[in-house]
């Protein structure tokens, strides 16, 4: 794999979208309305709104690379080596078995039961092994159609190709392997936002 692959949640992406679009016109009749005073006390409102809908369903995403996995969920990101994954489940999401703990990708949710019903059979062959159960059984959160499916089938790929070449034996696992970084810069943002819509309110 040379370069990383970048998931996110479609169904996300497009409520954000929804959400931005709303946000955009209501700043914009705020200050066409020439309401000083109402634009100085909903704008920090609309911003929170449009800034939360950001970090639940645009900013969390599942990133493929070659040095392993990177789970990106609201408040923080699990960046997880290829030795370190020990299995990979999509029960509820996509989620990593690891030394560190079983770590779930909020950008990947397992479908509902009636998108599975929709599944094409031509969409469950040629899986990576590691993905089919007793009987060839394919769970319902493996569909590649899926958020969880499409991303477990990528990560699935890449670690049966490192571990049938012997490269996830190859070096000691230095840790857990699992490293963990808070999204600092966004909580400051979300928590000032915040304080802004509160003490707009008091006005």
């Amino acid at each position: 794999m040379n370069e990383s692959v970048v998931l996110r949640p479609r169904f996300g992406i497009v409520i954000t979208c929804l959400v931005w679009a709303v946000v955009v016109v209501c700043c914009i009749a705020l200050f066409v309305q020439g309401d000083g005073f109402g634009a100085l006390r909903y704008l920090p409102l609309f911003l929170l709104a449009g800034y939360l809908c950001w970090m639940l369903f645009w900013s969390p995403a599942v990133r493929i690379g070659t040095a392993g996995v990177v789970l990106r969920n609201i408040a923080r990101s699990r960046d997880v080596s290829w030795a370190a994954i020990r299995d990979v489940d999509t029960k509820y999401t996509l989620t990593l078995d690891t030394p560190a703990g079983r770590l779930s990708a909020w950008a990947a949710p397992a479908p509902s039961r009636f998108a599975g019903m929709r599944a094409a059979k031509a969409e469950l062959g040629h899986l990576p092994e590691s993905t089919y159960g007793p009987g060839n059984s394919v769970r319902l959160g493996d569909i590649p159609s899926s958020d969880s499916g499409l991303a477990a089938l990528h990560v699935r790929r890449q670690w049966e190709r490192l571990r049938d070449a012997g490269a996830l034996t190859a070096a000691p696992l230095e840790g857990t392997g699992v490293t963990t970084h808070w999204h600092r810069v966004e909580l400051i943002v979300l928590g000032a936002l915040v304080l802004a819509s509160v003490a707009a309110q008091s006005f």
